[in-house]
């Protein structure tokens, strides 16, 4: 004799499984979270190797004039001084040194309304 083989039951009494949507979702999710999470991470390893206390706040760069793709000019401001630094893609050199009275005042900045930048470039 020969035993039946069993029949699978019908599909109404099967659990339902997760379905694709939700899985998806939990993907995504996660994937999300992991990216925020390194955004995170980076953002903070930054300002701590960078920030303004990695240094004491002792240097900065005042301004910088691109002369070239790969040559410019830096004026820095190292303590009381400040110095003007020409760099290349080969070299940095010190140009001068000054005394913040060795320099005239920067002129102010000449700031137009927007509208008014907006309109020019519209006539051209």
């Amino acid at each position: 004799m020969q035993a039946a083989a069993p029949t699978p039951p019908p599909a109404a009494d099967l659990p339902a499984g997760p379905s694709p949507f939700l899985d998806l979702a939990v993907t995504l999710l996660a994937f999300l979270a992991v990216i925020l999470l390194a955004w995170l991470a980076a953002r903070w390893l930054l300002r701590r190797m960078y920030g303004p206390g990695a240094g004491g706040g002792r240097i900065r760069v005042l301004e910088r004039l691109p002369l070239e793709p790969r040559r410019t000019l830096y004026l820095v401001e190292a303590g009381e001084k400040l110095l003007l630094v020409g760099s290349t893609e080969h070299e940095i050199r010190l140009l001068g040194e000054f005394s913040r009275e060795d320099l005239p005042a920067p002129p102010p900045a000449e700031r137009r309304p927007f509208l008014d930048v907006l309109r020019s470039m519209r006539e051209r």
